[in-house]
């Protein structure tokens, strides 16, 4: 017997009428009709080191000199790092040559000479060779003449696949029964079956020796280069190109290239935010190839521009000396997104307020009709909405109350997953119930990381969210830790008394009612501080999740607060957001709050690193101060968190700083007060 959910305006823009028929055993879990696609690629990870080819690197010879090139970015940005080893064999360890290269501005193309490593130098006229790139452009840095020109053995696939390069690149024993060799005495290709390369053996043709016998004696007089390799500091998405049309979840295999360090966080970004939750990784990373996740169901079909930005944690010491982190992104790719059902603007939580939860997908076609098959993750199938959008647009709320004639109410879910279908496309998704009691009106915690004394005027710096103390005390609100003669509480970086500092500073912030959080200081994707492997002076993000139980969803003693605001480089670039149980998402709109029964809530954190000083012990920024402090006169005003920072980013004041990067996830039209009771 099929169940209807009767409702009045709540899903879609009609009564809900019966929708089709669906079998009351069907299992409760579904899984989307999108396979998980794998690109294969290989990653590097600094030591070990995996490593992919760089596209479009080039090779050229210059008498006893090796000149590498390569693609790059023209704004300079880009640094890379160069290996080399004489054999290709796995057994022999590859040689660093540089951890540094840097790009050049202005230029789309990068060189590397290997000077005097070339052991049999053709020199003169025409002693310079050209290995063909991957493009086969022969665009190069010394004149290239080509390789019939050189007189020099040549090999190529049989199969017509791959390039044309010198014989002398392979390594001895390199079996070439599946190779055509070119013989420059007589210009004739012959088949390589059989031969293997063997240096300072002259048996057989062009120094090529029998698979099974051990030839002559002689000298292989062409040249011996090694083989390179070249890898982007930074990560690089492996697979994904430029105009690709992507769907479903994908899994992209990502190479992430560093001098030091240990990689903490790789996101995929869009605009400096997020792509979605499934998108921030943190480690422990599987290797030797770590995937990352791309779930496009929760972007809007059409083109979007994907990137990657990797954050590095550099090894300190217990007085922080010399720790410290590094981040690099890549290049952005841009792919069009396709899927027939997609939840750009889902919501995945309700019922922190009340009895109500929103229902929030698009469909690719804009007339069409449409089927939200309920399960209850105890009760099972539930019942189905039906309806028609003529805009592709599904929404509507549902107040939890079940069909007739029994018209149960499932208050008591922990979560609803909901079948999403039209007659093209069927993907369940799934929102979880929130039971965060929030017992009184939230305190503040404001927090000011001492860190930046070698900064002349550093007073001004910790001082740039003292008016936040005094609006919450102004209006009633309590601050902890307790403020000192109305400055927010300091934290000391190297001196003594750091570590029972920072064991205040987690006391209140896991304090049951505080629910509002201003930091000022060091940190980063995965959490506040400078060295965040000495955990006596820095709170992970993982932490955070575990002390609120906001990860993973749908935990009962959930402690989720209202508007986070860190003042600290790449805090929205990894899973603190979530981590204080806030959206990960740009402007969620007010109304889906209200219509999930939900309290709304803000983050605001920096996408990038940012600058407060200018040089070493030279004046701060004021600039930035200016920002920070612009920003609390306008929530002062009653503006909402995001236009309160809009505001502020305009004031002439407020320069060397790109206000761009402060992204705010949530509720945008969240005010200072609203939604604290």
């Amino acid at each position: 017997m099929k169940k209807t959910i009767r409702t009045t305006n709540r899903i879609g823009t009609t009564t809900v009428a019966l929708g089709r028929a669906i079998s009351s055993s069907t299992p409760v879990m579904k899984t989307a009709i999108h396979g998980t696609i794998l690109l294969a690629a290989a990653c590097l990870l600094f030591a070990p080191v995996y490593s992919h080819a760089m596209p479009g690197l080039k090779l050229s010879l210059q008498c006893s000199n090796v000149v590498l090139s390569w693609p790059c970015r023209d704004d300079g940005s880009e640094m890379f790092i160069v290996q080399y080893r004489q054999m290709l064999d796995p057994a022999t360890p590859w040689q660093t040559l540089t951890t540094s290269h840097y790009a050049e501005f202005g230029t789309n193309f990068t060189y590397y000479v290997h000077s005097n490593v070339v052991q049999n130098p053709i020199c003169g006229g025409s002693g310079l060779l050209a290995a063909m790139s991957e493009s086969g452009s022969s665009d190069m840095p010394v004149k290239a003449f080509s390789f019939f020109d050189c007189g020099v053995p040549l090999a190529v696939r049989a199969d017509g696949t791959g390039r044309v390069v010198p014989l002398a690149l392979y390594p001895p024993g390199f079996d070439f029964s599946d190779f055509l060799i070119f013989d420059p005495a007589t210009s004739e290709w012959l088949k390589g079956t059989g031969y293997v390369r063997e240096v300072g053996k002259t048996d057989g043709p062009l120094g090529l020796g029998p698979m099974e016998g051990d030839g002559g004696e002689g000298t292989n007089a062409a040249p011996e280069t090694g083989f390179y390799r070249v890898v982007r500091v930074g990560p690089n998405l492996i697979g994904l190109t430029n105009g690709m049309t992507v769907s479903g979840v994908l899994q992209i295999p990502v190479e992430v290239g560093s001098p030091d360090g240990q990689l903490v966080t790789v996101t995929l970004i869009e605009n400096g935010s997020p792509v979605g939750e499934d998108s921030i990784h943190v480690s422990p990373f599987e290797l030797p190839v770590p995937l990352l996740t791309l779930d496009t169901t929760r972007l809007s079909n059409g083109v979007h521009e994907i990137a990657a930005i990797a954050r590095w944690q550099i090894g300190g010491s217990t007085n922080e000396e010399t720790g410290g982190s590094f981040e690099a992104d890549c290049p952005s790719i841009s792919v069009v997104v396709s899927n027939e059902i997609s939840f750009p603007n889902w919501m995945p939580h309700f019922g922190q307020l009340g009895n109500t939860l929103l229902i929030s997908a698009q469909s690719a076609h804009t007339d069409t009709d449409w089927w939200i098959d309920i399960y209850g993750a105890n009760a099972g199938y539930i019942g189905t909405f039906a309806g028609h959008t003529y805009d592709g647009t599904i929404y509507g709320w549902w107040d939890l109350v079940g069909p007739p004639p029994d018209f149960i109410h499932y208050t008591n879910e922990p979560w609803f997953e909901f079948k999403v279908s039209t007659p093209y496309a069927d993907p369940p998704i799934r929102t979880y119930k929130h039971t965060d009691p929030w017992p009184s009106p939230g305190g503040w915690v404001i927090v000011a990381h001492h860190a930046f004394d070698n900064i002349l005027d550093h007073e001004s710096l910790y001082e740039e969210i003292d008016g936040f103390v005094g609006l919450a005390q102004s209006s009633g609100y309590t601050v902890r830790p307790n403020p000192q003669d109305g400055h927010a509480f300091a934290l000391r970086f190297r001196e003594t008394g750091a570590n029972g500092d920072w064991a205040t500073f987690r006391q209140a912030l896991f304090h049951p009612l505080s629910r509002n959080l201003v930091y000022f200081g060091h940190g980063g994707p995965n959490g506040l501080g400078y060295d965040q492997s000495n955990t006596n002076r820095s709170i992970l993000a993982s932490e955070i999740a575990a002390r609120l139980a906001t990860i993973p969803k749908g935990l009962t003693n959930r402690h989720g607060y209202r508007m986070v605001i860190l003042d600290g480089c790449s805090t929205a670039a990894g899973t603190l957001p979530e981590s204080f149980g806030i959206i990960h998402k740009e402007n969620v709109p007010s109304i889906d709050y209200v219509n999930a029964s939900m309290r709304f809530s803000a983050f605001a954190g920096w996408s990038a690193d940012k600058w407060v000083g200018f040089l070493n012990g030279a004046a701060p920024n004021y600039g930035h101060i200016h920002f920070i402090q612009w920003i609390q006169y306008y929530l002062a005003q009653g503006y909402g968190i995001k236009r309160a920072t809009e505001l502020a980013a305009g004031m002439p004041d407020v320069t060397f700083v790109n206000t761009g990067e402060l992204k705010i996830f949530g509720c945008w039209d969240l005010t200072l007060w609203g939604h604290n009771n």
